[in-house]
């Protein structure tokens, strides 16, 4: 592709973004069915035999413990292995969990079907293909799209799983999990290119140990764990709270235009944010909207309709972070260690989500309204780890293939 042109923007060859918008589909696949469930499981898994608060809460968060355990393993494989088929058998393995937990009748069940779920952990894995399929100066926004796409799924999620399991049931969102991973290995085998040169994987201990001691990446880490240890909690304890006034075939009223409102603040604040360089101050606001929100909902005291302004307000604050935190990581890291660094960072989150789940448990058994007292406090972290960070770095600009 001599004199190619990078196109659309961002320095990627065609061929480049068809690679990484194919991988980029396929793990917002995966990603897609973690979220389709995230509003409205905890509520289904109080309704399983032998179910507890706590249990409930675990179920919501407990792939991330084995999605933590399991990202640099199935990465490290991949190198051995080959990217492509250990990218189909981690979806297999996801798709085998969501059958278990589709047809989980007890509260068992569908934690053995969750942590199933989460140890088919391809992320490494499609970060390290993605690596294979691009040039060394366009990896960073290579992962970006990839960033991008989780987002997507993440929004898509949150506005269909609700009115999905209003009409046809939990389970329906687990089938259609399953079903998709199939259509995501179809199209991995079809349609993605096996690399001639695989590079190996950066996963080594002395790449993590110089990513946790980076200042900047450390505090993108401990962001991301906060955040979405923030978010799980919320959702374990939240949708219970809501449903105690409205139905559940309701709760798309209140989802629906919470995803809407996130999105009409979030985007122009983000474009505005990047355009002046003001990404870190960003952070900070999404901070303080997100205590707010928290505030909102610990003063709420049973009543569901400021509990569902402290929910909007709360997921607008994390909507200002989330979006931003991906691409902050490809900035800050050094070129070589991008991949290991985006391997760590996606570990954070998930571990966070597993923390959430067991959060958002304790609190749902013991004290509801005590999580928003808890995530005020969280705020205090989370503050410092974006207070820590430095200016972020421009983007690139566009480089010529």
């Amino acid at each position: 592709m001599s004199g190619a042109k990078g196109i659309r923007g961002v320095g990627l060859t065609a061929l480049e973004l068809r690679n990484v918008a194919g991988l980029s589909g396929i793990f917002a696949l995966r990603m897609l069915g973690l979220f389709l469930v995230l509003p409205v499981l905890s509520v289904h898994a109080l309704t399983l035999e032998g179910a507890t608060p706590m249990l409930a809460g675990m179920a919501v968060g407990f792939y991330g413990l084995s999605q933590t355990l399991f990202t640099v393993p199935m990465g490290l494989l991949s190198d051995r292995w080959g990217r492509k088929p250990v990218i189909a058998a981690g979806l297999l393995v996801y798709a085998a969990g969501s059958v278990v937990a589709a047809t989980a009748a007890g509260i068992v069940p569908l934690l053995i079907g969750r942590f199933i779920q989460g140890a088919g952990a391809i992320s490494s894995a499609v970060i390290a293909l993605a690596a294979d399929l691009t040039r060394e100066e366009v990896r960073g926004r290579a992962m970006a799209v990839i960033g991008i796409s989780i987002g997507a799924s993440f929004a898509l999620g949150f506005a269909v799983g609700p009115v999905m399991s209003a009409h046809w049931g939990v389970p329906s969102l687990f089938w259609s999990t399953a079903a998709l991973d199939l259509v995501a290995i179809l199209y991995l085998v079809t349609m993605v290119p096996t690399p001639v040169v695989e590079k190996p994987l950066e996963l080594t201990r002395a790449h993590v140990g110089a990513i946790l001691r980076d200042r900047n990446l450390f505090s993108l880490d401990l962001l991301m764990f906060i955040l979405h240890t923030s978010l799980t909690a919320v959702w374990v304890v939240t949708p219970r709270l809501l449903m105690a006034h409205w139905d559940r075939r309701q709760m798309w009223h209140v989802y629906l235009p919470m995803i809407l409102i996130a999105g009409l603040v979030m985007l122009p604040a983000v474009g505005v944010a990047e355009a002046k360089g003001k990404l870190k101050a960003l952070l900070f606001a999404g901070v303080g909207v997100s205590a707010a929100g928290s505030l909102i909902m610990a003063l709420s005291d049973g009543r569901a309709v400021m509990t569902a302004v402290g929910l909007v307000v709360f997921f607008t604050g994390f909507n200002l972070i989330e979006p931003v935190l991906p691409s902050l990581v490809t900035r800050f890291a050094p070129r070589e260690l991008r991949g290991t660094a985006v391997g760590v960072f996606n570990t954070s989150q998930f571990l966070g989500a597993f923390c959430g789940g067991a959060l958002g448990g304790f609190f749902l058994g013991h004290g509801r309204y005590g999580l928003y007292w808890a995530q005020l406090a969280l705020c205090l972290p989370w503050a410092w780890a974006a207070f820590r960070l430095d200016d972020p770095p421009a983007r690139p600009a566009p480089a010529a293939a």
